[in-house]
């Protein structure tokens, strides 16, 4: 039973009875009962009782009682009431009775006698808090029982009989949901007919004032205004126009449709026209100019004379020249006065009150006021200067001024204050499942022509040298006509002479032209006489020696049966020798050709005393793809951009056709390094040859046409390298209009074509050779003309656009000179030029978006016309969150049209471009306000991957986050602990897009960069250029401008320390703690490590280890860390990490704070004899001195769990056992069985087992040897590991060495030991008794042969786990024999895993044995300890009290990305004699495998149930902290615990070890 109370006027008596129905609607009292007594009918109510009346704030309450759920209804007096009748077409009617009270609370009684199966209320609201136009939908409290939403458009309510047999709905809107007008059509659902007014909505207005309210431009949708403005852009010819002018076009549109609504038209009518449904040209025609008359016509803006005179006449207050002229009012006093009355508006979005503004300053003056009086009005000092007037409202004479003094003074329109970047409001985009845009890779390409690898005829060579030890430095350089130069440079040892080999395949003969540099320079120097080989001429300066034709077996190659004559020199050098290299070029015999590297110097680096040659680079260029680029652009004596693009559009063909052998997205990639490198003006763009522009635009549109090819045949990362490609090139086009306009505008303005103008030099180069450089000399000149004359801003520009001087001069037609500055002609000079600015950027510009607005045409689908208008409009604007939503949005609606579509790629990469530069303008300023830009920023990032799976799940993390955050808000610790999970989840995958650029491009680019002769620091860094310059970059400028605020919030700080240790050290920086896990350092040694997985050993000889990764806290490496006394510790502030990456090679002393911080301080090295250094002894190696008891096999193959025993079983399967009835009984712990010590060494005895016992025992005695003979070396235990790891790679002490074991690293053997245990032969007794064993335990077995193999398969990857590398190195610190491991299996059915966990029951962080620490992740728990999943787990503690058990505390939230699933198998788990020694952690080092393979799946924690359910996530962490405690109670002492959650909620404990 509900109560209800309905409040009434005072003194006004109520009538209602438990009887009484409502006949008639009538205002105030009865008005209120009855309309309650409605609203239970509507519900479908029968009864209602009242209960009392009672006084209450001067009203009288009435309580009523009902028999099922309603609402509270407060009323007052009636203060609008209305009624509109509506006929259906059918005949039916439609009854609206409106009620709106003082309060303002309205009250829609809707009635209909319409005939239907189920008839439906489609309706929605316009008006209410926060409107921001279209439909707006009411909250919950004002959706009537049984209101569904339909589509996010709209609410659909069902109707009511009432005792008449009418169908009635009521709508209560109260307090912030009183709206303006309820839209709505009737549907029939049974029958799916819709009613409604002649093909609109039925409109009912809710307020007196409604009808007015219509007309407000915050009534208008934003949607709408936006593609209002593109058909008026499209109808105007799509005209190029500035920010200021697209910014007034816009507001004209939106006053038109004002207008027109005003006069009648319906917002309807406008969406059809917006939409296309009705073409604005015929709508213009018919409606508005006989409605309007051509007022808001669209145009282009008016030449800067035109504009001045519409000012003055603006400003004269009538326009008529019959009074005072007013003084000109200052932009910044109507910026004030508009904003006033914007505020005063209620802020409403969209609106101009530009003219109103105006308007009321106008006013003020006209009755006598003064500009400073305004002013004061408004508590405002304008700016000196700033209008141009002085105080007295006269205008002040500009100064003439020289152009060779600086130019002209800025006319006043031209000058623009820069205002700082805000925030600003968002459009209210509408919502998106991320998981939508995921792209789908497709099938590669089919490959409709094959080609046969092409074999060189110096490939032998070059295979040969390769693997030669003596090998010092090689090199392959393309001569042209496909011939090539290989040099080689090799010394067996530094007694040993030098050796440099020239070998070349040219096939006619060549000359070495040549000389030496001496160290450090490149300066060249005549060769002394002892190293001239035979036949050689001294020249000025050089040696010349001819090539010889080499008959030796070295040059003996054939090449499709045919023998290759190959010439070659060789140079002898004495080992003593003082050079740095031999430099050379080399020439035809007939001196008709030279040949050089990149248009310079050969240079062939030589070892030497003074120092070693340089490494050897990995050859990425001996693909043929990149010898065909190479060769093309270094030998090609004619060479324009025109031929690079040719050539490129015949590469790409051929890379889709298959004629390479590499793959696709490699190739791709390799042409778009090429391409770039051309863009940014570090290839040539003229050698030897003139291009017209018609035929250097035919070229880019053939090259860009194959491009947008190649993108409708491609997918994922190699589609993302073709995309890219468009970005350097243009689309090209008319060119030919490039050189026709330039003699049209000198004519118009009669400027001679005469020598000694500059015009007339630019005019010269674009007839001769049009480039890219001319948008920006145009772009340059422009500026130059609106500033007065200004050289400085011309040079400016051209600065800002990388254009020097020397490069205008070193054109084939050079520009020498500086413009001229044509005052008269100052305005037609800006219009042409303008128009010209847009016919090159047609052709060179690829990514102007005006200029991709205009090309792509009616292919912008209709969807993304509107947001586009609003970008065009609104370029450069300071409401950065507007404009990247929109930026995103048309993205978002361009891409299903996108693939293969030319001018739609280029549109795209300008809207990516323009979001890019609105997030770099906004981010600084914004503060943790810049979190409203990482949607739309990360949805951008989403549209341009190829690969973006990952990027789309933390869009959708993201979208799941507290508004607090999503809003850059104030979030609370909780949600801010939520907000840092994903943030973490965002930075890694930020670095992994990184890192495959860089591994696809890095090298590639460095050698193009040196084959190209590009400057080194451009090659260095084209791929970081690349990535700053992507989408993904702006992503992390928001990343790191909320990060520390977010930590800040969840009260993490910059550090997270896993093992708190006191630590002194020098500090070494690698790249990954796998590179060095290996490595013996024989000083203690800080490891400032970029990546750490989890799953590496800490080297001998570190104490620290300090990485901006974010390991588990119980993964194996942080268990190894705490066991080691090694400092481990994540910093997630890029300051701190700096600082300690510049202090390489200096001793630091960490300390570990209390409040969870890291601090250092610089100190000296430690003596010998200092007692300091005995410390740093001591922390730098583990104690040793443990040993591994061997226990012998027990006979059995298998054993249960009555049969664990010491001797017989590890760890693992002993806690099992001693667990069993001593927990509570809804923890379950596994059914399992084991195959006991030494099975495996049990199989190998078998014959058949015979000869793999042998390769097996050899290869481990090779490791022990040297293992051994490494601990027993006089000078340390450092020199001694090396001796030893010297002698297991084959190397002696004279240098000699076993050949036979030569190059095997520990690694290596180890590799091959897990290969040869995998192929160990089970003997079918094992199969027999592991069956009978499992069914007695209630495990079932596997089905068949085939399951039966993958069961022995996951066994034998146990045996062979024992060889694991982390294994070795850690027991080798030890002290320990890695062969004394004796590995038993325990073997348990894969429990069914929502969860899993893992519990210390002592916390590891801060070894407080009171609290209960735990990790918590989705699916198996091995994607926790093992480190193959990076991210963090969800972490919790609790204190062990009952109160703290039943309040844990959340550490964290997971930022993993993928989760560990397997289907119902079985699980072999590792439990040898070697990981449960005391004081050693051996946990970890050996594998669990299960018998099905696991799988990798794509998880969003944020919308789980452990996220979203508070209540939830509290009650099963609990469970999880007490089930510690009560095994820790168990068996006495500090556990390690593993276990699942089952989908049912049940907790199963797989495995338990004694904590260490």
């Amino acid at each position: 039973m509900i109560t209800d109370s309905v409040g009434l006027r005072p003194g006004v008596a109520c009538p209602i009875r438990s009887s009484l129905l409502p006949k008639v609607h009538r205002p105030g009292c009865r008005r209120a009962a009855e309309q309650s007594c409605a609203t239970s009918l509507s519900a479908g109510w029968t009864t209602n009782r009242l209960l009392s009346v009672s006084p209450f704030n001067g009203r009288q309450i009435v309580r009523l009682e009902r028999k099922c759920t309603t609402s509270a209804v407060a009323t007052a007096s009636t203060a609008f009431t209305t009624q509109k009748d509506l006929s259906l077409r059918n005949g039916a009617n439609v009854k609206v009775i409106v009620e709106q009270t003082e309060n303002n609370d309205q009250i829609i009684s809707i009635e209909s006698d319409v005939q239907a199966g189920r008839l439906l209320l489609h309706w929605g609201v316009e008006g209410g808090k926060n409107y921001k136009g279209g439909w707006r939908l009411p909250g919950a409290s004002a959706r009537p029982e049984g209101t569904v939403q339909y589509k996010d458009r709209a609410l659909q309510t069902p109707f009511r009989l009432d005792t008449n047999g009418r169908a009635r709905v009521v709508l209560h809107l109260d307090g912030e949901e009183a709206s303006d007008f309820l839209n709505f059509v009737l549907k029939d659902d049974a029958t799916n007919t819709w009613y409604d007014n002649n093909g609109t909505n039925f409109k009912v207005p809710l307020r007196a004032d409604a009808t007015s309210a219509a007309t407000r431009v915050d009534q208008l949708p934003k949607d709408l205004c936006d593609k209002w403005a593109w058909v008026r852009w499209d109808h105007a010819g799509r005209p190029e126009r500035a920010g200021g002018a697209a910014a007034n076009e816009y507001d004209r549109g939106v006053a038109e449709m004002r207008e027109l609504l005003a006069r009648g038209r319906t917002l309807d009518e406008l969406w059809r026209v917006a939409e296309g449904k009705w073409k604005y040209s015929d709508y213009r025609k018919k409606v508005i100019i006989p409605a309007l008359g051509e007022v808001t016509a669209p145009a282009v803006a008016p030449p800067p004379q035109q504009q001045k005179q519409q000012q003055q006449q603006a400003e004269s207050g009538n326009g008529n020249g019959g009074a005072a002229a007013l003084p000109r009012i200052p932009d910044d006093l109507l910026g004030v006065q508009a904003y006033i009355l914007w505020e005063r508006a209620g802020k409403p979005d969209g609106a101009d009150f530009s003219g109103e503004s105006r308007r009321v300053i106008t006013e003020q003056l006209q009755s006598g006021a003064t500009l400073e009086e305004v002013a004061r009005r408004l508590n405002y000092t304008p700016k000196t200067g700033s209008s141009g007037t002085t105080s007295n409202g006269s205008s002040q004479a500009p100064t003439p001024t020289s152009s060779m003094d600086g130019g002209a003074p800025v006319p006043a329109e031209s000058r623009t204050v820069v205002q700082p970047a805000q925030v600003g409001t968002p459009l209210g985009t509408p919502k998106r499942n991320p998981l939508d845009m995921i792209k789908r890779t497709k099938p590669a390409p089919v490959l409709s022509a094959v080609r046969d690898v092409v074999e060189r005829p110096l490939d032998f060579l070059v295979q040969r040298f390769a693997v030669d030890p003596t090998t010092r430095w090689r090199r392959t350089y393309p001569l042209g006509s496909k011939a090539e130069l290989l040099v080689v440079v090799r010394q067996e040892d530094e007694k040993s002479p030098v050796r440099v080999d020239l070998v070349t395949d040219a096939a006619s003969t060549v000359v070495l032209h040549w000389g030496v540099c001496q160290p450090g320079t490149r300066d060249w120097a005549m060769p002394d006489d002892s190293l001239h080989p035979e036949g050689s001429v001294v020249m000025h300066k050089a040696v010349e020696t001819p090539f010889l034709n080499c008959d030796d077996d070295e040059c003996d190659v054939e090449i499709s049966g045919a023998k290759v004559p190959l010439q070659r020199i060789t140079i002898n050098l004495s080992p003593d020798n003082r050079l740095g290299a031999v430099t050379f070029v080399l020439r035809s015999s007939d001196s008709t050709m030279w040949y050089k590297d990149a248009g310079g110097n050969f240079v062939v680096p030589l070892p030497s005393k003074d120092g070693p040659v340089e490494v050897i680079a990995p050859d990425v260029t001996k693909d043929e793809l990149s010898r065909t680029i190479i060769d093309a652009e270094v030998n090609s004596s004619q060479w324009t951009l025109m031929h690079r693009f040719n050539k490129a559009a015949d590469l790409i063909a051929e890379v889709l056709n298959g004629y390479y052998e590499i793959d696709v997205a490699a190739a791709l990639s390799r042409i778009f390094v090429w391409l770039r490198y051309s863009a940014t003006r570090h290839l040539t763009w003229q050698r030897n040859y003139n291009t017209q522009p018609r035929i250097l635009s035919a070229a880019q549109e053939r090259l860009t046409n194959a491009i947008a090819n190649a993108h409708g045949r491609t997918s994922g990362e190699a589609q993302e390298w073709v995309r890219a490609m468009l970005t350097t090139v243009g689309r090209g086009g008319d060119g030919q209009k490039i050189r026709d306009e330039i003699l049209h505008i000198m004519h118009r303005n009669h400027i001679p074509e005469r020598k000694g103008l500059w015009m007339e030099e630019w005019h010269q180069k674009l007839h001769n050779n049009t480039t890219p450089d001319d948008v920006h000399i145009c772009e340059a000149y422009l500026a130059f003309l609106e500033s007065g004359g200004n050289l400085g801003v011309y040079w400016r520009v051209l600065s800002d656009a990388g254009i020097t001087r020397q490069r205008l001069e070193s054109f084939d037609r050079a520009i020498t000179l500086e413009p001229e500055y044509y005052g008269d002609k100052r305005d037609a000079l800006i219009r042409d030029f303008r128009n010209y600015l847009g016919i090159l950027k047609a052709v060179h510009s690829g990514a102007d978006l005006s200029a991709s607005a205009n090309a792509a045409g009616n292919r912008i689908p209709a969807g993304a016309r509107g947001w586009l208008a609003y970008v065009l409009s609104h370029l450069g604007d300071t409401q950065i969150l507007p404009l990247l939503e929109a930026c995103v949005e048309a993205r978002t609606e361009l891409a299903p049209a996108l693939t293969g579509s030319r001018e739609l790629l280029y549109l795209d990469l300008a809207l990516e471009d323009q979001a890019r530069q609105a997030a770099e303008r906004g981010v600084g300023a914004a503060g943790f306000g810049a979190a409203a830009f990482m949607r739309p920023l990360l949805q951008n990032l989403c549209l341009s991957l190829g690969n973006n799976e990952e990027i789309c799940y933390c869009l959708k993390a993201w979208n799941e986050l507290p508004s607090s955050v999503r809003n850059g808000g104030r979030p609370n610790k909780e949600e801010a602990l939520l907000a840092v999970a994903v943030i973490n989840r965002i930075r890694r995958a930020l670095a992994e897009i990184s890192d495959r650029a860089v591994n696809r491009i890095g090298d590639i680019s460095k050698a193009y960069g040196r084959s190209f002769g590009v400057e080194r620091w451009a090659y260095e860094l084209f791929a970081e250029e690349v990535i700053r310059g992507g989408p993904a970059f702006a992503v992390s400028l928001v990343v790191t401008a909320i990060e520390p605020m977010l930590r800040n919030a969840a009260a993490l700080g910059a550090w997270q320390v896993i093992s708190p240790v006191e630590a002194t050290g020098v500090v070494d920086v690698v790249t990954g703690l796998h590179e060095v896990q290996d490595k013996t350092y024989d000083i203690p040694t800080v490891l400032i490590a970029e990546q750490v997985t989890g799953e590496e050993e800490i080297p001998e000889g570190a104490v620290a280890v300090i990485t901006p990764d974010a390991p588990d806290v119980l993964s194996h490496v942080s268990v190894r860390a705490r066991n080691m006394r090694v400092l481990f510790a994540t910093c997630h502030d890029e300051q701190p990490l700096k600082q300690l990456r510049e202090a390489r090679g200096k001793w630091l002393h960490f300390t570990p704070s209390a409040s969870g911080a890291v601090t250092w301080t610089e100190t000296s090295a430690p003596q010998n004899n200092d007692e300091g250094a005995v410390a740093h002894a001591a922390a730098a190696r583990p104690t040793k001195g443990l040993k591994i008891e061997v226990p012998t096999w027990c006979g059995r193959w298998v054993v249960g769990m009555d049969e664990y025993k010491d001797g017989v079983v590890g760890a693992k399967s002993k806690n099992l056992a001693k667990l069993r009835g001593r927990l509570p009984p809804k923890i379950h712990l596994p059914s399992s069985v084991t195959l006991p010590f030494g099975c495996f060494e049990q199989a190998l005895e078998l014959p058949e087992n015979k000869q793999l016992k042998q390769a097996l025992s050899d290869t481990v005695s090779r490791i022990s040897v040297r293992a051994a003979s490494s601990s027993s070396s006089p000078s340390s235990v450092v020199t001694g590991l090396l001796t030893g790891l010297g002698s297991l790679v084959g190397l002696s002490g004279n240098g000699q060495g076993n050949t036979a074991h030569t190059n095997h690293s520990p690694a290596e053997l180890l590799a091959e030991c897990r290969r040869l245990a995998m192929q160990v032969v089970v003997p079918r007794q094992v199969r027999d008794e592991l069956e009978k064993a499992m069914r007695a335990a209630g495990i079932p077995p596997p089905e068949n042969e085939e399951r039966w193999a993958l069961a022995l398969d996951a066994l034998r990857g146990v045996w062979a786990s024992k060889y694991n590398d982390r294994a070795y190195y850690s027991l080798r610190k030890a002290g320990l024999d890695f062969n004394s491991v004796r590995m038993a299996v325990l073997v348990q059915r894969v429990v069914p895993a929502q969860y899993a966990f893992v519990i210390h029951t002592r916390n590891p962080s801060n070894n407080d044995e009171r609290e209960v620490f735990c990790e918590l992740v989705k699916g198996l728990g091995e994607s926790l300890v093992s480190g193959m999943v990076p991210g963090s787990a969800v972490a919790f503690k609790a204190v062990k009290d009952s109160a703290g058990l039943q309040s844990p505390e959340v550490l964290c939230y997971a930022s993993k990305s993928e989760a560990m699933f397997v289907r119902d198998s079985l699980i072999f788990r590792s439990d040898s004699n070697g990981e449960d020694l005391e004081g050693y952690a051996g946990a970890g080092l050996y594998d669990s495998i299960t018998m099905d393979p696991s799988v990798l799946t794509k998880i969003d924690y944020m919308e789980d149930r452990l996220v979203q359910d508070p209540g939830f996530r509290r009650d099963l962490m609990s469970r999880i902290c007490r089930l510690g405690v009560d095994i820790e109670k168990a068996l006495s002492s500090a556990q390690d615990v593993e276990g699942v959650v089952a989908p049912d909620g049940s907790i199963t404990v797989v495995q338990t070890r004694p904590q260490v």
